[in-house]
């Protein structure tokens, strides 16, 4: 079954082989589904308890999705993929993707924290790229401690708890952890947390959460519930508040310039936000604050 589900969406994988050609992907993931990823330790390690469930989870819900639809090929694709990497790579991947699945069903907090958790691993990886020349090297070239999947598992664990990254069970059930230890050196925490967190753009974030929120289509693939938008602001802010999270004519210019600058006819009674009212719910969460006269 698991086999069909793939195929099913993503033909190509009937053929495509990983662990360096040893064995065709739809397999691997099968025996991925089975008992979790073999380097990483027994069905029982850890890690794997969290694996398992999580792919299952994936393809349960993948499998109630037509096979053309886009959401299920994206994700079978991914994980397809994933497939011809490492192994520790097939674990971030098959847990992002279930964090992705599952988001919408936390608090509007925990989402808020969830949209930013992309923003974080980009920096990460900007990081890596500036300080480890190769890490993009295949393991011809390079030691596995050197390239960029082992070299993530190493940082999140420096660093992870403090930026509030995820898959701190991941990165610490990676069997080259040590030698990346060495590889990366003595580094000072707060440096590097420094460095991530000037290299985050506030902006970029604000525009994904508008883009999510106020997207119009249907089907949108979204990363904040809706629904719960109101609630959290008549509850964190005020009642009065609450009604802002909704298009006004009367504030027009607060949307302008934005992309859209106002709801369709069939989502007027859908939260839509201006910029302003977004930066209000994000000050009252305490995720961003005023720096001066500007935030």
């Amino acid at each position: 079954q698991v086999k069909a589900i793939i195929e099913s969406s993503v033909p190509d994988a009937a053929s495509m082989r990983g662990q360096r050609g040893q064995k065709l992907v739809t397999q691997m993931l099968l025996d991925c589904y089975s008992h979790g990823l073999f380097t990483l330790g027994p069905p029982e390690s850890p890690v794997n308890k969290q694996i398992v469930p999580a792919l299952r989870y994936i393809l349960g819900e993948m499998s109630k999705l037509k096979p053309s639809d886009p959401k299920r090929v994206s994700c079978l694709s991914t994980l397809v993929e994933a497939c011809q990497d490492c192994q520790q790579v097939q674990a971030r991947e098959i847990l992002r993707i279930f964090g992705d699945l599952t988001a919408q069903n936390e608090t509007f907090e925990l989402q808020l924290k969830y949209s930013l958790l992309r923003e974080k691993e980009a920096a990460l990886n900007r990081f890596i790229t500036r300080q480890h020349k190769g890490c993009d090297l295949d393991h011809t070239q390079v030691r596995p401690c050197q390239q960029r999947a082992h070299l993530v598992s190493g940082y999140t664990m420096l660093i992870g708890e403090a930026l509030g990254l995820d898959g701190m069970v991941a990165a610490r059930s990676d069997r080259f952890l040590p030698e990346v230890l060495k590889e990366i050196g003595r580094v000072k925490q707060n440096e590097v947390l420094d460095a991530l967190q000037r290299d985050m753009s506030v902006k970029e974030w604000l525009q994904t959460l508008l883009a999510d929120i106020n997207n119009q289509a249907s089907t949108a693939d979204r990363l904040i519930n809706r629904d719960c938008i109101f609630n959290w602001v008549k509850q964190n802010m005020s009642a009065e508040t609450a009604y802002l999270v909704f298009y006004d004519e009367d504030r027009a210019e607060e949307f302008a310039g934005q992309d859209p600058e106002r709801p369709t006819d069939e989502n007027q009674y859908q939260p839509f936000l201006s910029c302003k009212v977004l930066l209000d719910m994000l000050s009252t969460a305490k995720m961003v604050a005023k720096i001066g006269a500007d935030r």
